[in-house]
């Protein structure tokens, strides 16, 4: 269990270092950001991205992949 929260913050660390520095998206991830409650608040040079509705998406997809495997074992 211990290696797979690893790998999941691993994965999680290279995500935002990739949309850091604005890394193009492949097509089939696109939508990440752009999903109703999705917020974006931009004050003249700053833009803060807040994705909630994203965030819940794939908490959500990541959990019940993970409950398959705990079923099987």
């Amino acid at each position: 269990m211990g290696r797979l929260i690893a790998l999941a913050l691993f994965l999680v660390i290279a995500g935002s270092i990739a949309l850091h520095i604005e890394a193009d998206l492949p097509p089939y991830a696109q939508w990440i950001g752009g999903l109703p409650g999705d917020t974006i608040i931009t004050k003249g040079k700053i833009t803060i991205y807040l994705p909630f509705t994203s965030s819940l998406l794939i908490s959500a997809a990541i959990s019940l992949f993970l409950s398959l495997f705990r079923r099987r074992a």
